[in-house]
């Protein structure tokens, strides 16, 4: 009777074991689908921060930086990340999500301020003053219009650490006649991220922007001799492509005050793997190693097939 008893209880286990195991929770989002997963060499581990498995999110640097994760009481939980390089007092990249199914219309806060999550000895004694008068924008990197979920969602983006110094010509573009025109590749390339974020049967948009502070920056010339200024700036994005697995595509831009309103977005497209050369960034480190290598590696010229320039 005994043995009986623990052969049923045995048996039991293994029961619930495999009915846990056969959960299905390949829509949630930022989750693998059980065909996409295999060995993973390159990824991040999640026991200092969770957040670090995240989809979105590049390797992180062992070394001499901090991991701002900003989370929103809304739905969406994690509004945006930021690896924080303490030496250079500015960000290496900002990574988050954008879908279908995020809501529109919170509004635009507008105030800049310091990041209450970082040290005030691994930033700029006062951000606000080295930008103040010194012809550069507050160039957001996870743009307002991103965030529009929440005004909470909205006012973490104006947080200093989602900022680089833009020259406003490649920020936004020339003034004609006391008018603004938003013309400048930049700025139409958010425009273009958000479309294929939100309008694209739903499937979640995994974005990686920030300035090239680490290989290529302009070495010689700091805000108030303590923000850089990049030399480029890199967006990364990545999507769940159909039944074939993911797609992405890489943006280099010269960060210069040049009119380059009439330069196509496609003149600076580069495959993944590329832009892990120029930036010296593991981007989508999370994805299986097959499935990270076939969208890091892609031709141009199917990137611009998929991406449908």
């Amino acid at each position: 009777m005994k043995l009986k008893a623990i052969a049923l209880l045995s048996l039991t286990l293994i029961l619930v074991v495999m009915i846990g195991c056969d959960k299905d929770e390949s829509n949630l989002p930022g989750t693998l689908p059980s065909t996409a997963k295999g060995e993973n060499k390159n990824k991040n581990s999640g026991d200092i921060y969770p957040e670090a498995t995240r989809l979105e999110m590049p390797a992180l640097e062992k070394n001499g930086t901090i991991l701002l994760v900003h989370k929103t009481s809304d739905k969406e939980d994690v509004n945006l990340t930021i690896e924080w390089n303490v030496n250079e007092k500015a960000q290496n990249w900002t990574a988050y999500r954008i879908h279908k199914g995020q809501a529109t219309g919170a509004g635009y806060y507008g105030i800049w301020e310091e990041d209450p999550d970082l040290p005030a000895s691994a930033r700029a004694t006062n951000s606000n003053n080295c930008y103040s008068g010194s012809g550069f924008d507050r160039g957001h990197i996870c743009p307002s219009a991103d965030r529009q979920y929440s005004m909470e969602a909205n006012r973490q983006t104006f947080f200093y650490s989602n900022m680089h110094p833009q020259y406003h010509m490649f920020n936004a573009g020339p003034r004609e006649n006391g008018t603004q025109k938003y013309t400048s590749p930049w700025v139409r390339l958010e425009s273009q991220v958000r479309s294929w974020g939100r309008l694209a049967m739903g499937d979640t948009l995994y974005v990686v922007k920030g300035g090239s502070i680490k290989n290529q920056k302009i070495f010689n010339y700091k805000l108030n001799n303590q923000i850089p200024i990049p030399q480029y700036f890199f967006v990364a994005l990545l999507k769940k492509n159909g039944a074939n697995g993911y797609k992405a595509i890489g943006f280099w831009m010269k960060h210069d005050d040049v009119d380059h309103g009439n330069d196509k977005l496609q003149d600076y497209v580069v495959n993944i793997a590329e832009l892990e050369r120029l930036t010296g960034i593991d981007f989508f480190c999370n994805l299986p190693d097959d499935a990270e290598n076939q969208a890091e590696n892609a031709s141009r010229a199917q990137i611009l097939s998929e991406w449908n320039f």
